[in-house]
């Protein structure tokens, strides 16, 4: 994960701390713990995101201003973690749609928009995975519930054309 400063607002630790916590509490087992063993392709990325949004982000060129709306400091650690975290969104979803359920404590990036981020939210993973789920054929159609107390605003304004 990124290194931030301890005076930063985004608890980047809490995602070992749940991690830990669930595998201490017996919530899960190791083995049941799964890795994605490739990241996303800019193909998969651009079907949601802008293509110069991405590959600005990737090369570390994002304009000050869209550092400040997503309000993390640009690194590579920073791509690797994003990646990541949108690789683990899809290799859920492949488990869910395996075994009938499967979870990813790091995914929800909901305030990514087609071509900026915003709230700690860079590349949506939820609609990237909706996304290439649907272009593969894996499903027919795809719902997201959103739980989190305020509007997933990047989500909702990607798929607003969708029927």
């Amino acid at each position: 994960a990124p290194q931030l400063p301890t005076s930063h607002r985004f608890p980047m630790g809490v995602f070992k701390r749940i991690y830990e916590l669930l595998l201490q509490r017996r919530v899960i087992e190791s083995n049941q713990v799964h890795v994605p063993q490739a990241m996303p392709s800019m193909t998969a990325l651009e079907r949601v995101h802008a293509p110069e949004y991405i590959g600005n982000f990737v090369q570390g060129t994002l304009h000050e201003n869209a550092l400040r709306r997503i309000g993390l400091p640009w690194s590579e650690a920073l791509v690797e973690r994003t990646l990541a975290e949108v690789a683990g969104t899809m290799l859920t979803a492949e488990l869910a749609l395996r075994h009938g359920v499967a979870c990813n404590t790091a995914g929800g990036t909901h305030h990514a928009h087609r071509g900026f981020g915003s709230g700690f939210c860079i590349i949506n993973d939820l609609a990237v995975t909706a996304s290439e789920l649907l272009e593969r054929g894996d499903v027919g159609r795809v719902l997201i519930l959103d739980l989190d107390v305020h509007q997933g605003d990047g989500t909702a304004a990607i798929f607003a054309e969708d029927p």
